[in-house]
């Protein structure tokens, strides 16, 4: 018969061997860091007082890439080109909603911001960085701002002390969110005077920060900073009369690494 024709050549025929499936690399996944700051900072920009914020932190990277350095005052972001040192990609940052308290009673409200842009870091000399943000927000002030820094870094065992210079630009639309006041609130107020607040450079100032890695997953932060407001927001009568050209920060952060495995 046809059919026992067909069964005897199958059985004769080689069975084939099953396709092995590739090796799975020890690259098929992620590493996620997530962590929690506690800061204490200026209750909004230009500000003498002091109000404690909480922020929260990530920071995404491939399985056996080596952690890169990074500071508390870094954006939320991750590279998408990662060539010889060179680290390119998206960043957002958020800032807190400015209402009328601290002497900013007639003056008007800012809302939470959120900025979303790009940055762009090089790593030399294994103890040396560079790094630059662009953000425009979203909503809140809508002004477009730029930090640019640098930082020497140390790493002896467990502990990594960093220190480096801030750089701050605004647009017209972030100074006058945060540093204008009109003719009319300025009548509200009692206190202040007129002023109309241009975009340009508006800080310069430093970061210092000592992590200690309790476990290899594990980390603690500690960091302080300093900006003082300069060109136009710095005249400002909002630092100048009631509030501070010195913007001082202080915080301390815990993050905990956990991988994220492929599995397809």
């Amino acid at each position: 018969m046809f059919i026992n024709g067909a069964a005897q050549a199958a059985d004769a025929a080689p069975t084939p061997k099953p396709a092995e499936s590739a090796p799975k690399s020890d690259d098929d996944g992620w590493i996620v860091t997530v962590g929690v700051i506690g800061a204490v900072a200026p209750s909004y920009p230009g500000s003498a007082h002091f109000r404690p914020y909480p922020f929260p932190t990530v920071n995404i990277r491939k399985l056996n890439e080596p952690e890169h350095f990074s500071t508390p005052d870094d954006g939320f972001g991750f590279a998408v080109v990662d060539v010889d040192g060179f680290r390119m990609g998206p960043v957002a940052n958020f800032v807190f909603r400015r209402g009328n308290r601290d002497g900013l009673f007639g003056l008007h409200q800012v809302g939470l911001t959120h900025e979303v842009g790009g940055f762009a870091e090089y790593d030399f000399l294994d103890h040396f960085r560079t790094r630059a943000e662009l953000r425009q927000g979203i909503d809140g002030h809508e002004g477009f701002v730029a930090v640019l820094g640098a930082d020497v870094f140390s790493r002896e065992n467990a502990v990594t002390f960093s220190l480096g210079p801030r750089l701050s630009f605004g647009n017209n639309a972030y100074a006058n969110s945060y540093f204008s006041v009109s003719p009319g609130e300025a009548l509200l107020n009692g206190h202040l005077t007129p002023y109309q607040a241009t975009g340009g450079f508006t800080s310069a100032g430093g970061v210092a920060t000592l992590r200690y890695d309790i476990t290899p997953n594990f980390n603690a932060t500690l960091y302080t900073g300093l900006q003082h407001l300069a060109g136009s927001v710095g005249s400002s009568p909002i630092p100048s009369m009631i509030g501070s050209r010195d913007q001082f920060t202080a915080g301390l952060s815990f993050s905990r690494s956990f991988e994220i495995r492929k599995f397809w």
